[in-house]
């Protein structure tokens, strides 16, 4: 389809016309912005030309629109000027085995391409030769470009060189407005927000002295990598910071030197979940002692507090052109056969603990959700050693997403459990452990989930899992 927009000089004895020949609809918007722009204001009759109805006279000057990759464009040296640019993705599904493509396989019509901005639940993107869509050199940019040139018929010398200044005139009139006006049809580079998750975190049985010896790699494998890559890195923490207090009555207690809280922040890991069957191991005075290390360490807490607002409040994080990220920890699994019950550990008013969904933990939650905020929560539930959610434990977090939670990621199982989709928004039910010391021949102990993932705004665009193996205090991604 061939649309016409006819520019003639205005008190002329010789008519300058410029015509807009784009190919397709697409260009329908296109058309209309760059008409608009060079209308405005006076800027062509400043030439000597205005706008004239659809075939009157033949063109002097043809300003004519042509899609195309970006990438090629800028290999080509082409001198044209972009008016739209769309950012496209190629879709996929949440599969471990499918977090890449290629870009030859993309221009070969092997991956469904779609806008970024049309990406919705299940659909997720695919990185392109490794780069996501908020990366340097990202090829997948689909632009909108206008050329100017002279018009078939030019006539005389003297006419042409006429055509020439005014095509010189109105080329530096559309560099001037495309550059300096606002154009809702050039969308800038997506600025992503990128998630790094892992699960149970477990410091005894000879894994602190390793990742004090030997550094986040000893113990990480090339997840350390993932973690320090991260704009932030959350994992759950199994046990408290301390040298002090007394062990508790129940079937497992661990106790970490207060040291690690520094060597886990220069890990790269921003905050942690304490909203867990652990932290209250050695008593309260273990349990302040881990407040104070980790706020001395400068590392978010997640789900605990010394009161009932401080273990609701979100960890805050903030970056450039994106929105505030929210992230809240909770609690909520059953009485352990030893008879210790979680809810014995819940914050109160004047109570320092754990925020417990058994305690209205999940309504006071609720009030921090925000629409103008990416919502986080991490959960630390369920039944250990299971495979699935129980039904309690799918109504808890199936609620949280409904009042307005953007994503869940739970814990605690030791099992790595499924991924859905709930209302649009991903809930990860366990991540299994993540370093955790004699998990062998437990069934599932010794394998774990690690998440790598990308935000767009609000929306979760990239999912990116590595299934990891643990072996002793180890950690690394299964091949």
């Amino acid at each position: 389809m061939t649309i016409l927009l006819v520019f003639v000089s205005c008190g002329k004895s010789e008519s300058f016309n410029v015509v807009i020949l784009p190919r397709e609809e697409e260009f329908h918007a296109a058309s209309a912005f760059l008409g608009n722009l060079l209308d405005a204001d006076g800027r062509l009759s400043s030439l000597g030309l205005c706008l004239i109805p659809l075939g009157t006279g033949a063109p002097d000057l043809l300003l004519e629109l042509y899609s195309g990759w970006g990438f090629e464009a800028e290999a080509s040296g082409d001198e044209s000027f972009r008016v739209s640019g769309t950012y496209l993705v190629p879709r996929g599904e949440a599969r471990y085995d499918r977090r890449n493509t290629s870009l030859e396989a993309c221009l070969a019509g092997e991956e469904t391409l779609i806008p970024l901005q049309d990406l919705s639940p299940p659909g997720i993107a695919l990185r392109v030769d490794g780069l996501s869509a908020g990366d340097d050199g990202y090829p997948l940019v689909w632009e909108t470009r206008v050329r100017l040139s002279a018009g078939s018929e030019t006539g005389s010398r003297k006419t042409e060189a006429r055509i020439a200044a005014m095509q010189s005139s109105l080329e530096a009139l559309l560099r001037e407005q495309l550059s300096g006006t606002p154009n809702p049809l050039l969308e800038a580079r997506p600025q992503l927000f990128w998630l790094a998750a892992a699960g149970d975190l477990m410091l005894g049985r000879g894994a602190g002295e390793i990742l004090l010896r030997e550094g986040p790699e000893g113990i990480f494998g090339e997840t350390a990598a993932l973690l320090a890559g991260a704009d932030l890195a959350i994992v759950n923490l199994e046990g408290a910071l301390s040298d002090r207090g007394d062990r508790v009555e129940k079937t497992y207690n661990f106790r970490f030197p207060p040291v690690l809280a520094g060597t886990l922040r220069d890990a790269g890991i921003d905050a942690v979940l304490l909203a867990n069957n652990h932290i209250y191991d050695f008593g309260p005075d273990a349990f302040l002692d881990t407040l104070i290390h980790l706020e001395t360490a400068g590392t978010g807490i997640l789900g605990a507090g010394r009161d009932l607002s401080a273990a609701a409040a979100p960890f805050v994080f903030t970056g450039d052109e994106v929105p505030p990220v929210h992230v809240f920890g909770i609690a909520s699994f059953p009485r352990e056969a030893s008879g210790w019950d979680g809810l014995s550990i819940a914050a109160g008013e004047n109570k320092p603990g754990i925020l417990h969904a058994g305690r209205g933990g999940a309504e006071k939650l609720k009030e921090g959700f925000s629409a103008e905020a990416l919502d986080m929560v991490f959960f630390h539930g369920g039944n250990e050693w299971t495979t699935t959610p129980d039904a309690r434990t799918r109504a808890l977090y199936t609620d949280l997403i409904k009042a307005g939670a953007d994503i869940i990621i739970g814990s605690h199982p030791h099992i790595v459990q499924g991924f859905e989709w709930i209302e649009g928004k991903p809930i990860f039910w366990s991540l299994g452990n993540f370093v955790f010391a004699g998990m062998e021949n437990t069934g599932g102990g010794d394998e774990g989930l690690f998440l790598q993932l990308g935000f767009w705004g609000t929306k979760l665009i990239y999912i990116e899992p590595y299934a990891l193996v643990l072996s002793g205090p180890r950690t690394k991604i299964a091949r």
